[in-house]
């Protein structure tokens, strides 16, 4: 597999993405949503919802260890919820670096080698308690998403096999 830096992802899939996380935003009618792709020392925003209030932009990175929602997903590998930052004492100095957002729900976006791709983030600006059925239809679009790089890279496989 190639690096993470050069990794080739087919424009299929990305729009595919494009499409589930604007679905999803539009089902949990939140501030953002967003794919986040793992840089050696920086996380970039692969695919974000279109909706009007999302103040990210695909193209947008930022510095690993500088105490965002995202961060504390890729150091621990698993689910981050946070219903309201401002009455979480690990969290409420920390919304700044986290665009003013208040509620956020992160999950861990692996490779089939298991190697972290990056990470599904769900943002809100106002608390927000994310019931089980709305954690569910997240996990379900990131295994969905896990499933289609997958499926990227038995294409990859293909693709060289066919050049050879």
């Amino acid at each position: 597999m190639d690096t993470i830096e050069n990794q080739y992802m087919d424009l299929n899939i990305l729009s595919k993405w494009q499409e589930k996380i604007d679905l999803l935003e539009d089902l949990l009618n939140v501030s953002a949503i967003l794919i986040m792709k793992l840089h050696p020392h920086e996380l970039e925003v692969f695919v974000s919802s279109r909706n009007e209030n999302n103040p990210y932009l695909i193209g947008d990175r930022g510095e690993l260890n500088i105490g965002s929602y995202c961060d504390s997903v890729v150091a621990s590998n698993a689910k981050v919820y946070i219903e309201d930052a401002s009455k979480d004492d690990l969290w409420k100095h920390k919304t700044k670096c986290n665009s003013g957002m208040y509620c956020y729900l992160g999950l861990p976006i692996f490779y089939p080698n298991e190697e972290l791709f990056g990470t599904l983030c769900v943002l809100n600006q106002e608390s927000r308690d994310f019931d089980d059925l709305d954690q569910k239809l997240v996990d379900y679009f990131k295994e969905s998403i896990e499933s289609d790089l997958l499926i990227d890279e038995q294409n990859e496989i293909i693709r060289n096999t066919a050049i050879h």
